[in-house]
């Protein structure tokens, strides 16, 4: 799973990503809100942290920008901010909860799983006789699961979190392999060795764009 967040306090910064680092979740923390505008792509993201009083764009700005163009991660304010008005706004922005500091880190991995899996939980049919559970992140073939290495399973899981457009080489690579110097032709051949585990090619190649996979 990866987190984005948005979080001005270095302190809290670090608090947050080293304490769900160790619980295997990546997180890619930002301190100024523009910056982060300007460079994270949130759909490769399961989830987004953000502090409202942020230096470039807050919190509230960021959302709203990203709600704006239809990206749909859950995101999660986390701010000192105890004015009713702050509250109303991050709702009405599009934010799915809200956790003021000071804050217990236990709590706010509870409200993260809880919010992942109520986003994630649903089995999406891709083919008349393939289905995939985005919370497990498993492919079945007539009620089957098929055997997947973790690298399939993320390609495929991102495909889908994105199933209405189409997902970029780049993007790919970055979800998939990390922070890893990944080329197009290992992209293209991870894609060839998944297709061949499939008796139904659903996952489309489009020229200079990347993939998608249509539902």
């Amino acid at each position: 799973m990866k987190i984005l967040l948005l979080e001005d306090d270095e302190v809290i910064s670090e608090q947050i990503k080293d304490y769900f680092e160790l619980c295997d979740y990546k997180v890619d923390a930002y301190s100024n809100g523009l910056e982060l505008v300007e460079n994270a792509n949130p759909t490769s993201y399961d989830i987004m942290l953000l502090d409202i009083n942020t230096p470039g764009l807050s919190g509230l700005e960021v959302l709203k920008e990203f709600r704006n163009l239809s990206i749909n991660t859950p995101a999660i304010f986390v701010t000192a901010m105890s004015d009713m008005n702050y509250l109303k706004n991050a709702y009405s922005t599009g934010c799915n909860d809200y956790v003021r500091k000071p804050f217990d880190i236990e709590e706010l991995e509870i409200r993260i799983e809880h919010l992942i899996k109520n986003n994630s939980s649903e089995h999406i049919q891709i083919t008349e006789l393939y289905t995939f559970d985005m919370k497990d992140e498993k492919l079945y073939y007539k009620d089957n699961e098929v055997h997947l290495n973790d690298k399939e399973r993320s390609i495929i899981y991102l495909l889908l979190k994105n199933r209405k457009q189409s997902v970029s080489k780049d993007l790919i690579k970055t979800y998939v392999w990390d922070d890893q110097d990944v080329c197009d032709n290992t992209l293209r051949t991870k894609i060839k060795k998944l297709r061949d585990k499939l008796d139904e090619n659903f996952i489309q190649g489009l020229r200079g764009a990347g993939y998608k996979i249509d539902v």
